[in-house]
């Protein structure tokens, strides 16, 4: 049987009528963290236009795991995942069971005595942040999988972290911001953010011009180009993540685990539909473009970590990026051709992943698979977003580089970048995630827990 390459199919979204000629503010991108920031906006009655190159979600938003978690987390990411949270719970009481949210917790099985080391040190750290996390023993891990092969094994553990559904979380967040007032435009891909002597004075997109003294970029892998028509440079790249899910799970295989689980480079959620997502959490790719080599110095630090599952190659990107320094109009010809980032997976990581599942959980051995996809994500040197204004160019806001921890922290993220966007005091300190942490001198720092 041949299985679809293609990315899940997230739930439809109807755009909105004509552009507006004005906007209070602009957020450029249509996944889960310009979402959130634009039905934020509009329930604060904001004049809110979001665009979009695609459909919303259509990119990494529609393709993550579906975790929502707390876990092992950069400390400095911690205040703002709590925030997230409490956002969900909100989300979910207003929207319903159809956004697929469950806090049914998340485990980190340690595969040496080295990270159950790491695990503990979190748990310490993350108490002086008010997040309660536990250690369980082999007994206690047992008793939430019991499919497990091994025995001896620990894991970090939070009841409180929980999941939801990719495919249906920022369609519904968007279709809550129309009706609060907002207008989102699909297949409407921003070519150039305007300025003036005072700053952002609009958008040029590729059915109009938008008046605006405000953006927001959560525009994902294409922020970096985007902004640096500005000026801006951000470094900032992009990875390839697979995943697969399966068929509906027996019974008796949806009881050989927890919901969410890590374990040995394996990710497994279970769905909403009895399947589950799989992915390696161990493996990514990563194109060689021009930015590999302009932020070379920055990213040296985390690739060296990262080596041991990093896969570098020449792709069609790499050609492409090229002409986008040549040429703005190249870029746009990107933008308006490329709606959709549907790259194809790394089929030797996911039967890698098939191989450890059944090692693991011998239950699990001949689960049928549906679907196979590839994402991009976008990833700054040390792990952790970007979410802050610029020097020299008021009126623009940043929101980018989430490095696949966008859509649990989404909601969090949506609220405090509509808070900078209108000039108000964010609910959680962002100092560790401004832009110019990357400039000369700075020291780039990479937590590592899990």
């Amino acid at each position: 049987m041949t299985l679809p390459n293609r990315g899940p199919a997230p739930l439809s979204v109807a755009s909105s009528g004509d552009l507006p000629a004005t906007a209070d503010v602009v957020v450029i991108g249509g996944g889960i963290i310009g979402v959130a920031t634009a039905l934020d906006l509009a329930r604060a009655g904001h004049g809110t236009c979001l665009l979009e190159k695609g459909i919303i979600a259509g990119e990494q938003s529609s393709r993550n795991w579906g975790w929502v978690r707390q876990a092992g987390r950069d400390l400095r990411e911690l205040p703002l995942s709590s925030l997230a949270r409490r956002r969900w719970q909100t989300l979910s009481d207003r929207i319903g069971p159809d956004l697929g949210y469950v806090e049914c917790g998340i485990a980190y099985v340690a595969r040496s005595s080295e990270q159950a080391a790491r695990h503990q040190a979190w748990v310490t750290e993350a108490a002086g942040h008010g997040i309660t996390a536990r250690i369980l023993d082999p007994e206690s891990l047992m008793a939430i999988a019991p499919g497990l092969a091994r025995t001896g094994l620990s894991a970090l553990y939070l009841p409180g972290d929980g999941r939801a559904e990719p495919q249906s979380a920022a369609p519904l967040l968007a279709r809550e911001a129309v009706r609060e007032g907002a207008s989102i435009h699909q297949n409407c891909a921003a070519l150039e953010i305007e300025t003036d002597h005072a700053g952002i004075c609009g958008v040029r997109t590729e059915r109009g011009q938008i008046a605006t003294r405000s953006v927001v970029v959560a525009g994902g892998i294409w922020s970096a180009p985007l902004l640096r028509r500005l000026g801006v440079e951000l470094p900032q790249l992009k990875v390839l993540s697979s995943a697969l899910r399966t068929g509906p799970l027996t019974e008796a295989q949806s009881s050989a685990f927890i919901p969410c689980l890590s374990l040995g480079g394996i990710a497994l959620r279970h769905r909403a539909d009895g399947g589950v997502t799989m992915a390696s959490s161990a493996t990514a790719v990563a194109e060689i473009v021009p930015d590999s080599f302009r932020h070379m110095q920055a990213f040296l630090p985390g690739l060296r970590s990262m080596l041991p599952g990093l896969k570098l190659r020449l792709g069609a990107a790499t050609l492409r990026e090229a002409g986008w320094l040549l040429s703005g109009s190249a870029l746009e010809r990107s933008l308006t051709r490329h709606r959709i980032m549907d790259p194809t997976p790394d089929r030797r990581a996911l039967q890698q992943v098939k191989r450890r599942l059944a090692e693991s959980f011998p239950a699990l051995a001949d689960l049928e698979e549906v679907q196979r996809w590839g994402g991009l994500i976008d990833v700054t040197p040390d792990v952790i977003p970007v979410i802050s204004t610029a020097a020299g160019v008021p009126g623009l806001v940043v929101g980018t580089g989430f490095s696949g921890h966008g859509f649990g922290i989404g909601p969090g993220a949506g609220r405090v970048l509509a808070e900078l966007a209108t000039d108000q005091r964010p609910s959680v300190d962002l100092r560790e995630f401004r832009l110019d942490r990357f400039g000369k001198g700075g020291r780039v720092e990479i937590q590592s827990w899990l």
